[in-house]
């Protein structure tokens, strides 16, 4: 099992980090590119700038339209996404067919030719999904209580950027973007599925010799140190119910308390049988549905509680949660509860490995946030290791009062 999750790292001389971890009971391979370039990485005031050049990689041109529906030709599938902290791309195709995939997702990406004309198109198509966004309450909520929480970090802005700077981005701007952040010394390059020594080794050689690209290196970003404000409330006309998240700032990815809170997370919300599903649904039907998410990145973590409920339920709902926090403070977790919690854990972690559109993704947060083929396996023991005491200290030393943060959407009276 354990050799399962660890995989082949190299780095090439131009910088590109290579990471192999083939499936020979496969059907398909999997040929994915990160790219260290996410939306905290964006310039002041150019907030959506990677999201946007995002768009622009596969439809900032004629040709690379043409280019891109090359993948569907080979039967394959591809999506492009944003996250904060890098962009990342995957062709899923057949195996037979990865080099010929291989080489249509190089010249996208390094392509320097960008239209004006479709740099406008784009620009609606981004400003619709700003749109989507938000009408979406849960995605409103969620970004409201991010911007009570950072006020100074670059994660306080949309990743998907603002309607004012999408609007004020310009040609010069994505051409510029790509050219500082498109390189191969930023790029990790994820090879899974099905696939032979030989067409791996295929596929590296369309990467080997690019150099184009300057490779800037991230900035310092500042760091939080002010509290938190401590509740937003904000009405909409067209509701039913009221939607609340309620969070706290925790630590980065790196950090040695980030499996515990990750663990803290299970034993609040995951699952039927988690704590907050008991007190907020199976005892009193207050919500539907409710997430429990420790999330973090290079420098910066948040812990959210998210649901929809009543109006006049939110009061409750509310105190219902903190009680839950503060039990993890004083009381000391069952074993049972304990070991369950952790085998929802490794339970995500090994599907995520058996998902050919989960596990590219999963390798590339470990090299960005580690830089290690053993990260998953190391936090996998991490996991399996975490006694009582450890939810105990951690709970204290990061769920106090003075750190929570409340952002709340109901209907508009």
């Amino acid at each position: 099992m354990n050799n399962n999750l660890t995989w082949k790292r190299q780095v090439l001389p131009n910088g590109l980090r290579v990471l192999l971890l083939p499936k020979p009971f496969g059907l398909t391979t999997q040929l994915s590119l990160a790219i260290e370039y996410g939306s905290n990485d964006d310039p002041e005031g150019n907030s959506g700038t990677a999201h946007f050049l995002e768009h622009m990689i596969v439809g900032g041109s004629q040709g690379r339209i043409k280019l891109h529906n090359e993948i569907e030709k080979l039967g394959g599938c591809s999506y492009f996404e944003t996250s904060e902290e890098a962009t990342f791309t995957s062709v899923d195709v057949f195996p037979e067919r990865i080099a010929q995939a291989s080489k249509v997702l190089s010249e996208l990406l390094f392509d320097s030719v960008f239209e004006k004309d479709k740099l406008e198109l784009e620009r609606k198509v981004i400003l619709n999904e700003i749109a989507e966004n938000s009408d979406d309450p849960q995605e409103k909520t969620g970004e409201t209580l991010i911007k009570c929480l950072f006020r100074h970090h670059p994660v306080k802005n949309p990743v998907l950027g603002l309607k004012k700077t999408v609007n004020q981005i310009a040609l010069n701007d994505i051409e510029k973007a790509h050219q500082n952040h498109y390189a191969p010394r930023n790029m990790i390059l994820i090879l899974t599925g099905r696939f032979s020594d030989r067409e791996a080794e295929d596929v590296i050689q369309d990467y080997k010799n690019r150099e184009n690209g300057n490779s800037v290196s991230r900035g310092n970003r500042k760091i939080e140190e002010n509290k938190p404000r401590k509740e937003v409330v904000i009405e909409r006309s067209g509701l039913t119910q009221a939607y609340l998240s309620f969070g706290l700032r925790t630590c980065s990815a790196t950090n040695i308390d980030a499996p515990t809170l990750d663990l803290i997370s299970a034993i609040l919300g995951v699952g039927e049988s988690s704590r907050l599903f008991k007190e907020l649904r199976e005892k009193r039907a207050l919500t539907y549905d409710f997430t429990s998410i420790n999330a973090s990145g290079l420098d910066y973590g948040l812990f959210s509680i998210n649901c929809a409920v009543k109006v006049k339920s939110l009061k409750q709902t509310q105190i219902i949660i903190q009680d839950e926090l503060q039990k993890l403070k004083t009381q000391p977790i069952k074993e049972n509860e304990l070991e369950k919690s952790k085998n929802l854990i490794l339970g995500g972690i090994f599907r995520s490995i058996d998902s050919p559109q989960q596990l590219p993704g999963v390798l590339a947060d470990m090299e960005i946030y580690f830089g290690n083929q053993s990260a998953l396996l190391n936090y996998k023991d991490k996991i399996c290791s975490l006694s009582e005491q450890d939810i105990t200290e951690a709970a204290n030393k990061y769920f106090q009062d003075e750190n929570y943060a409340t952002a709340i959407l109901k209907p508009k009276k």
